[in-house]
């Protein structure tokens, strides 16, 4: 790699595409080169937005040589062609969650990494998140002995369905808000999912219009730990903040709870309660995409790789199959 700045691009003119290529012009190693949107006046707004050519064509982004690194923003629907195509013409890749919504996608995007030599993160940003990276050392450490029971809740509030996304109904809290709690489950415990068993309800979205669930959860086996999940999409507009946000976990000796969206961690251990000071929560919009710059100049392996997309898309898969037929499923 040359001595010049990185070039980046960002496929995805939505909310989270703002955020990816602020983080590309807030890092001084990587200069924001183009966005792209299927629709020419997002492209247009965002190349206004931040002083950068766009474009309605993702040909146009692969077959730029100058473009080193391309970040994938799209609707989780979205994420396979322009991940395909950025790999094949050689560049480095970081996408939003999902990888997939599907684990021959999913497979189909790290064959493609494979054959092009370059890097694949997937941008679970909630492990740089300081309650659960604190949380994560916490385990590490011993403090609560091996773990026993987990709960996890990621909900939005109704206007994320209803007002911030116009294709709410190909996806759902499962394909939305699921990937982080899986990937963050799978990542505090280091442990996979064996079996998945899981209920889900329709109604409420689906009166408006929006034909999803509005409430999905989960229990999972994972080695000898018992694991609850549970997501919504029909939050009322009155909570404290646009998501509701919990990890507990249960040791052998201890516990810990975090109360995420209060920005908060609570740690209890066999003699001592403490609610340790975090730092700025900001850092998850920021922190990922430094960590990808430092794979991608330095030659290593990103912590949430595709591997690791894989595995939370194919949970996924089995979560969603349990809901149809009522049954559990190995993953």
């Amino acid at each position: 790699m040359s001595d010049r700045a990185l070039k980046a691009a960002v496929v995805g003119a939505g909310i989270y595409g703002g955020v990816h290529a602020r983080a590309w012009q807030r890092d001084p190693r990587v200069e924001l080169a183009r966005i792209w949107s299927r629709s020419e006046e997002r492209a247009h707004a965002a190349g206004n937005e931040f002083s950068v050519p766009h474009t309605t064509s993702l040909e146009q982004v692969a077959d730029d040589e100058q473009i080193d690194i391309v970040s994938i923003a799209t609707p989780d629907f979205a994420h396979t062609e322009a991940a395909l195509m950025m790999l094949a013409a050689g560049k480095h890749v970081l996408v939003e969650k999902p990888l997939a919504m599907s684990g021959g996608e999913c497979e189909q995007i790290l064959a493609a990494r494979d054959r092009a030599g370059v890097k694949l993160m997937v941008n679970f940003h909630n492990r740089w998140y300081p309650p659960i990276a604190a949380a994560k050392e916490t385990i590490l450490e011993g403090k609560i002995g091996r773990p026993v029971l987990c709960y996890a809740r990621l909900s939005d509030q109704i206007v994320v369905p209803t007002e911030w996304l116009t294709w709410a109904a190909r996806s759902g809290p499962e394909w939305f808000l699921f990937p982080h709690l899986v990937d963050i489950v799978r990542w505090l415990l280091d442990a996979e999912v064996d079996r998945a068993f899981a209920s889900a309800r329709r109604g409420v979205l689906q009166a408006q219009g929006i034909d999803c669930y509005d409430a999905v959860q989960a229990q999972l086996q994972m080695g000898e730990a018992l694991v609850t999940l549970e997501s919504s999409w029909i939050l009322p507009p009155a909570w404290r903040s646009v998501i509701d946000f919990r990890i507990e976990i249960l040791g052998e000796t201890g516990k810990l709870s975090i109360e995420a969206d209060k920005e908060g961690l609570e740690v209890v251990t066999a003699d001592r309660y403490e609610t340790p000071f975090i730092l700025d929560p900001t850092t998850t919009e920021i922190l990922p995409f430094v960590h990808f710059v430092d794979c991608v100049l330095n030659d290593t392996e990103p912590t949430c790789s595709g591997e690791d997309g894989l595995a939370v898309t194919r949970v996924i898969e089995s979560i969603v199959a349990s809901v149809e037929d009522g049954l559990p499923h190995n993953v």
